[in-house]
């Protein structure tokens, strides 16, 4: 992994991790991770870094803070993964050889939540060309469900 992976992997992971805090379940969001600082609804944090999920996503989680420099968002979800395909272009999503995918950041926030990869693992990025956030994906693919890990920042 290049150093400048490395400190944007570092960045995103120091960001969206790491700003653990024991929080009242009355102060939480909906799929926000456990033990996170969020300080913004999933709603809107979709909205502003021009993400578009699978409406068949379950098991969502994310972690965004927005008075954070850069604005970062963690996301994870699984769906279809006949799905994919939509998800990529609604998302203006390039896909990634294997070998560019396995240093991007995602895989990086990715193994420090459990992910290893398997074989058929892929990922996708959006550069900051239509809009000004960058955004890495993590696709891992079991039977017919894709584990999706994004991160997205400007």
């Amino acid at each position: 992994m290049s150093k400048r992976h490395r400190a944007a992997a570092l960045l995103v992971t120091a960001s969206c991790m790491t700003l653990l805090v024991v929080s009242c379940d009355d102060d939480r969001f909906p799929h926000q991770y456990p033990k996170t600082d969020v300080n913004v609804s999933l709603e809107q944090v979709l909205h502003d870094h021009w993400i578009i999920i699978p409406k068949n996503a379950q098991d969502v989680l994310y972690s965004a803070n927005s008075e954070l420099e850069g604005y970062p968002l963690l996301l994870e979800f699984k769906a279809a993964c006949s799905e994919m395909r939509v998800f990529s272009k609604q998302n203006k999503l390039t896909r990634l050889p294997w070998e560019k995918a396995s240093t991007t950041t995602v895989a990086a926030s990715a193994q420090e939540l459990g992910w290893t990869h398997r074989a058929g693992d892929y990922g996708f990025k959006r550069d900051p060309g239509a809009t000004s956030k960058r955004v890495s994906v993590l696709v891992s693919p079991k039977g017919s469900v894709c584990h999706v890990w994004l991160d997205s920042w400007s």
